[in-house]
């Protein structure tokens, strides 16, 4: 069998390409990588690879793909402790941690609480110095009010992290686990995410009071859980993951398929802040 033309079988389309490349102008922090680009497709239900993201960028950008005329407008240890690492669901194990944040010549510190299963921000409360055992035993608490009670929660070996806290815990029906020294891999989730959070906080004016810190906090909390996606939640947000929402099988666009896909990509900011971007991908495909 012979071919003719210089179409090949199994390449992408020029639109799938165009976006890739549209996508890495929209969002060029090195927080938002090839890796990123491929879950942001794959969510609109494109299948693609990080390989072939990677493939791709290295290419020239294609000419964008001529759209129709638009219609009127119309009306409207040792074994590795996997139930620890990787709880089969939603408030199982959590993860509690401090991270120090500075603000010219003053200091503050931010307890994190993260879901083990859907990488959810259950709180980011900040505090004037460093909190105590008793101010995050009453932390965790509050959370158990408002999100329900885990079996465990996993901490390192900070001293608002020692006898009274499990204490503390014991009482409340949670078994308090401290990581091994040097075995980072236990809270490996939440230093995830607090990289993403100082990436976000170099860029960040918000001012030398605590109310104002909150504020902004709260804002990268709900950024964080309704917008960025994860690899390992297959592509979902953690607010999804939260809801068991599945998202649809990705189909791969060919060159050879006989239909023509109008790719519109659009990148807006969340709650007005830059640095938190919001994309948003649609994908239309004509015959």
């Amino acid at each position: 069998m012979h071919f003719t033309g210089r179409l090949l079988w199994n390449r992408i389309d020029d639109a799938v390409r165009w976006a890739v490349h549209e996508l890495r102008l929209l969002c060029p922090e090195p927080e938002f990588g090839t890796r990123s680009i491929a879950r942001q497709v794959v969510r609109a239900s494109i299948q693609i690879s990080r390989s072939t993201v990677q493939r791709v960028l290295r290419e020239a950008k294609p000419p964008r793909p001529g759209r129709p005329a638009r219609p009127a407008m119309a009306l409207p240890l040792g074994k590795k402790p996997y139930h620890l690492l990787r709880p089969e669901w939603i408030n199982r194990v959590w993860h509690i941690d401090l991270l120090s944040l500075q603000v010219l010549w003053l200091r503050f510190s931010v307890a994190v609480i993260l879901d083990g299963f859907s990488r959810r921000l259950l709180c980011l409360r900040v505090y004037r110095g460093t909190p105590r055992a008793r101010e995050m035993a009453a932390l965790v608490r509050r959370m158990v009010k408002e999100f329900g009670k885990p079996r465990f929660i996993i901490s390192d070996h900070g001293t608002q992290f020692r006898r009274h806290f499990r204490c503390a815990m014991k009482k409340t029906g949670i078994i308090a686990v401290q990581a091994r020294v040097r075995a980072p891999y236990l809270n490996g989730k939440l230093e995830r995410a607090f990289r993403t959070l100082r990436v976000w906080w170099r860029l960040v004016l918000a001012g030398l009071t605590q109310r104002g810190i909150q504020r902004r906090l709260d804002q990268f909390g709900a950024w964080f859980n309704e917008h960025r996606a994860h690899s390992a939640l297959h592509g979902r947000t953690p607010q999804e993951a939260w809801e068991g929402r599945i998202l649809p099988e990705p189909a791969p666009i060919r060159a050879r398929d006989q239909l023509q896909p109008q790719i519109e990509i659009r990148r807006r900011h969340y709650r007005g802040d830059p640095r938190l971007p919001v994309l948003e991908i649609s994908v239309r495909l004509a015959a």
